[in-house]
């Protein structure tokens, strides 16, 4: 059967470019570049953009490790599992070969009888197992979304409340100004909120 994982990387999936427009914020900025303005003559300003690290965030990021356990706890149900249905099919098989060899089948009919019986077992675990695969597949995907959301809509209003053009994953770009990197703020952001939700909802 597939194993399912949750890597940082599928995490990390949508969040290529959160890109928000406000006023220049007084920091280390990078080298100006050309803007046309509204009359079409050319001007010049510096955009204010920052950057973040997907494997920092995914790692620090109190809800992102949540939600990595929970997918290895489903997974790691899911190889139980698996390995029970394998097992109950596998003593089936045992006891239809026993049966033959000790020519304990009194009529062909006993004999298909317990074969249809096996081939019954085996689509039935198969049916569950399947079953189980797209339970935990729904379960990722839901908890994904929720994963990027939280980032994305926390990112948007820190780049506003910074004064930030733009906040761009690192893998968006070969290389950033390591003074640039506001991953260490915007964890520190996303966790004060993952844990005050958390104490309102108790």
């Amino acid at each position: 059967m597939k194993k399912l994982s949750l890597t940082v990387k599928t995490l990390a999936a949508g969040m290529a470019v959160l890109a928000v427009a406000s006023c220049a914020e007084k920091q280390a900025a990078p080298a100006p570049v050309a803007v046309v303005s509204a009359e079409g003559q050319p001007a010049t300003r510096s955009l204010n953009i920052r950057y973040i690290n997907a494997d920092s965030l995914m790692s620090s990021y109190v809800l992102a490790q949540q939600i990595a356990e929970e997918g290895q706890r489903l997974m790691v149900r899911y190889q139980q599992q698996e390995q029970q249905k394998q097992q109950e099919i596998q003593n089936l098989a045992n006891t239809i070969a026993q049966k033959q060899q000790n020519n304990t089948y009194l009529s062909q009919a006993s004999y298909e009888a317990d074969m249809q019986n096996f081939q019954n077992k085996q689509n039935e675990a198969a049916r569950f197992l399947t079953n189980q695969q797209n339970n935990i597949n729904n379960t990722i995907a839901a908890a994904q979304q929720r994963l990027n959301d939280s980032i994305s809509n926390c990112a948007r209003e820190f780049a506003i409340a910074n004064g930030y053009d733009a906040v761009l994953m690192n893998e968006a770009g070969v290389y950033f100004n390591p003074e640039l990197d506001v991953t260490a703020a915007l964890i520190e952001v996303l966790n004060a909120r993952f844990n005050a939700g958390n104490t309102a909802a108790k």
